[in-house]
């Protein structure tokens, strides 16, 4: 004997208005989704009704549309892409320059819904190439391999200068420096006993300003 009850049944389709809702869509824009055949349909009891898995499988290819509540669209491409937001934020930079390196075609990247992705294969593969661009985790962790350094921006706000009279400082040989892939580290005791053996310049706030013109060791 089958006890299996009509309400303990898997649901494996929706009508067009509980699509509606899940995506909180008006009557006119569910529709369309529907003529545009977007996912498989079917007919019973004289009504239109969308398969579960045909509108999952939907969702999860694009990022547009996202439900009112539950899980973000798109998951069918985190594995494989990343979004130029993360890929920004994974090397600490605006995304705009992002952009500006994306010019250069350094890695493959797709169409989605109109938005750029970056293939991660891709992404990486250029990344171990190359050693000028830095993740946030390994600039973090090239602090700490080099010990207690200073960046040159950090050390221009500090003094309440303007940081070409810090490279110009660098250049004279005032510091002690380090060279990592990126950029160019001052160890933090060597500023320390170059500032306490001179008499321009102070520790200030950023809000204070400061000396702009050149300065001599």
């Amino acid at each position: 004997m089958n006890n299996i009850t009509p309400s303990s049944k898997k649901k494996t389709s929706i009508s067009v208005r509980e699509m509606r809702q899940i995506l909180g869509l008006n009557k006119v824009e569910s529709y369309w989704l529907v003529h545009q055949n977007r996912f498989r349909t079917i007919v019973a009891a004289g009504r239109m009704r969308i398969m579960l898995d045909s509108f999952e499988e939907w969702y999860a290819g694009q990022f547009h549309y996202k439900k009112v509540n539950g899980e973000a669209p798109g998951s069918k491409w985190e594995k494989t892409t990343m979004s130029i937001r993360e890929a920004a934020a994974l090397l600490g930079l605006q995304e705009a320059t992002l952009y500006d390196l994306l010019k250069k075609k350094p890695f493959q990247t797709i169409q989605v819904d109109n938005r750029t992705r970056i293939d991660r294969i891709s992404f990486w593969a250029w990344y171990e190439s190359q050693d000028f661009y830095r993740t946030v985790a390994d600039q973090q962790a090239d602090r700490l391999k080099f010990g207690e350094t200073l960046t040159m921006p950090e050390v221009a706000r500090l003094l309440g200068t303007h940081r070409n009279n810090v490279y110009y400082l660098v250049q004279k040989g005032c510091f002690e420096t380090i060279q990592t892939s990126r950029t160019k580290l001052i160890c933090k005791d060597s500023f320390e006993r170059w500032y306490e053996g001179q008499s321009k310049y102070r520790i200030v706030s950023v809000a204070n300003g400061g000396d702009e013109d050149g300065i001599h060791c």
